[in-house]
């Protein structure tokens, strides 16, 4: 059994991305393992509870992954793979009336839509979660309020049987996410 580790929950990007590496690397009977953050992810590596990581690194429109950045310093784990996926945004909220006072996601999914968002919802205020498909999966078991809206991936949102409000909030329609795969040397 292969154990991956990733940064995030089930139906996240970094599952998706985790399940790419996969495939592409032909990793045999996996084992995912969701970790929330970069750190975590890492570490599990680093004390040998996985055998490959997958964080996040860069995005073609927020930049570098912070995050992962700071996780991956003096550690000594060696990149075996790379790959880059589209990502594109949705906007949820748990009633369909709601009036969207906030809107929730991960730091780098606030980033990649930005402009779009001070467009579309100037006076939303926006709240950093550690994950796009755990702003979903938080909305979905009232532990934000109704006013609330969250940016994910649509199948994240769907499975969480939120309101689809609106697809491909990204700022640029080519909005790629680059995820690493990591083990030890």
């Amino acid at each position: 059994m292969t154990v991956i580790g990733y940064m995030g929950i089930p139906l996240s990007n970094s599952e998706a991305a985790a399940k790419e590496f996969v495939k592409k690397n032909r990793l045999k009977e996996p084992e995912y393992v969701p970790l929330m953050c970069s750190k975590d992810t890492l570490e599990a590596l680093v004390k040998d509870e996985t055998d490959y990581a997958v964080v996040a690194t860069k995005n073609s429109t927020a930049g570098i992954v912070k995050e992962t950045e700071a996780a991956l310093k003096g550690k000594n784990l060696e990149e075996i793979d790379s790959i880059g996926i589209p990502i594109h945004h949705c906007l949820f909220v748990k009633n369909a009336d709601c009036e969207i006072e906030v809107i929730c996601s991960h730091i780098q999914a606030l980033g990649q839509c930005k402009d779009t968002l001070a467009t579309l919802y100037p006076d939303a205020r926006k709240e950093e979660c550690e994950d796009t498909a755990y702003a979903a999966e938080r909305l979905s078991k009232n532990e934000f309020p109704d006013n609330y809206g969250v940016l994910c991936r649509k199948e994240a949102g769907e499975f969480y049987k939120l309101h689809l409000v609106k697809e491909n909030l990204e700022d640029n329609p080519r909005n790629i996410t680059y995820f690493s795969l990591f083990c030890k040397p």
